[in-house]
């Protein structure tokens, strides 16, 4: 029989055990070994009062394959009706279950089975038995199996509290993704959500992925997202840019090197493949890749075999390869720059992610991540956009996509003197300093007419301010009930000048 050292000790090592799907056998094991029992088993009650937990095992620490088969649910729901527990030496003698189907079944010699309580809750049970003349349950069993059912009881309570704590904590992580976007990325405009129904179907699905788009679009955000959501997301994910790899390198990087490969070759070296074994291997910018080494990929995509330089051993590793690129591949095609071969092994699955220009409000969406990140990382008071500044963001191009506008605020929150970032914070061309080889603004939608409006409101608010005051701009800025400094900027942005009203 265990001593209450023994209690104490298996007790510290319930509770230390904070993931229930783990607490359950280990108690469970423990229980049986204690109480020399055949079988045993652990259930825990959600609100519904259906399992929502449990934990069948045998003697030899093996689950129970069927316990609803192999175990008496007759006098566990008894114990879970008296809240009391039983101790039985002889089920089937017992008057009480001899019309039980499973004591008769499984012909039960000894049961014992007690509630799991925190505070009068009880949310389970322990339930034990067994059919060996030799290790009868007694009295002594029935206050052991009560010691212990109470020990489980706080180490579950403690790991389903922590359970719900870490569910909600996930839940709103989900929902605050879904309000901005997806993962990582940021979007609420049709096309973007078209991208992340692809990553979705895509994701767990081991097929080789196409991912389209400008410069500074978000490529690699997209391959990171489909590895996170993947099998493969325990392993690793190498990212390995093709244009900024030489290409007499690219081949090294790849599938690595032997020892004396080649002059300064001193040591073995692993290439990417090898380290990314099991997991997934971006390829950005795949375009770049010269015509000798795309044969070579489409070799490893068709098998999985490679050979280190300096070796004529065949190696197979098992990767999933994403690839991106800026540039036309259908193109390259036709100008035989590009292998059809590669180029069809490579497209399982195209994902095409839009321009910046053309992703409407989602430009001050992700205005306002970066917004808060920089402001958060330098420790600057910034908070929000000027009216004129918001304007200026989603009528600009944005040639360099959301890289572009990451930087641009970056510097912005650095420049920033205010609460707001103001249009020279963003040093952004305005509509009236655009040069006619500027890329053309986007057609007029429903934002860009609102600030259309706003925009003549203001210019004619800012100049009758400036004839009541003389041209007095400190005058006028305090009477309009704005910053001097904003002031001035909007006389700058629409051309107003001081001297016409003096």
């Amino acid at each position: 029989m265990s001593s209450y050292r023994t209690l104490f000790e298996i007790g510290k090592v319930l509770v230390a055990e904070s993931e229930i799907e783990k607490l359950l056998p280990q108690a469970m094991d423990k229980v049986i070994e204690q109480t020399k029992a055949e079988r045993g088993l652990i259930v825990v009650y959600g609100e519904d009062d259906d399992i929502q937990f449990q934990a069948a095992r045998h003697l030899d620490k093996k689950d129970l394959e069927h316990p609803d088969f192999e175990i008496s649910r007759t006098i566990i729901q008894t114990v879970r009706d008296s809240c009391e527990p039983i101790v039985i030496k002889n089920a089937l003698d017992d008057p009480r279950f001899q019309a039980s189907e499973s004591v008769a079944r499984l012909r039960l010699l000894s049961v014992a089975c007690a509630p799991l309580r925190v505070k009068n809750e009880i949310f389970g049970v322990v339930y034990i038995d067994n059919r060996d003349l030799t290790a009868v349950f007694d009295e002594n069993t029935g206050n052991l199996l009560n010691e212990f059912s109470d020990l489980i009881a706080v180490a579950v309570k403690n790991a389903l509290d922590r359970k719900r704590l870490l569910d909600s904590k996930r839940r709103l992580l989900v929902e605050r993704d879904e309000s901005r976007g997806y993962g990582e990325m940021i979007g609420k405009c049709p096309a973007m959500q078209e991208v992340f129904k692809l990553i979705k179907k895509a994701a767990g699905l081991d097929i080789t992925v196409l991912i389209t788009g400008e410069t500074g679009t978000g490529k690699e955000l997209v391959a990171r997202e489909l590895h996170r959501r993947s099998l493969r997301r325990d392993h690793e994910l190498i990212a390995l840019n093709c244009a900024a790899t030489p290409e007499n390198l690219l081949e090294d990087e790849l599938f690595g090197h032997e020892k004396g490969a080649y002059t300064g070759a001193d040591r073995r070296k692993p290439g990417w493949v090898e380290i990314a074994h099991h997991g997934t291997l971006f390829l950005d910018e795949i375009g770049e890749m010269s015509p000798a080494m795309q044969a070579k990929l489409l070799r490893f995509l068709q098998s999985g075999e490679y050979s280190p330089l300096g070796s004529r051993e065949v190696k197979h590793a098992d990767v999933r390869l994403i690839a991106a690129t800026n540039r036309q591949l259908a193109e390259m095609l036709e100008q035989k720059t590009f292998r059809e071969d590669l180029y069809y092994r490579l497209n399982e699955l195209e994902i095409k992610l839009p321009p910046l220009h053309e992703r409407g409000d989602d430009v001050l969406r992700l205005a306002d991540y970066f917004l808060s990140r920089y402001a958060k990382q330098f420790a600057k008071n910034v908070a929000a956009f000027d009216e004129e500044a918001a304007a200026l963001l989603l009528q600009y191009h944005w040639p360099g996509n959301v890289r572009e506008l990451e930087n641009r605020l970056k510097r912005a929150v650095v420049l920033a003197e205010d609460k707001f970032v103001f249009p020279d914070d963003l040093d952004l061309p305005t509509p009236h300093s655009a040069s006619p080889l500027s890329p053309s603004p986007p057609e007029p939608n429903f934002n860009l007419e609102k600030q259309n409006v706003i925009a003549a409101f203001e210019k004619d608010f800012l100049c009758a301010r400036l004839r009541e005051t003389k041209g007095n701009i400190t005058a006028a800025a305090r009477c309009a009930g704005m910053h001097k400094k904003n002031f001035i900027q909007k006389m700058q942005v629409y051309g107003i000048k001081r001297e016409d009203f003096v």
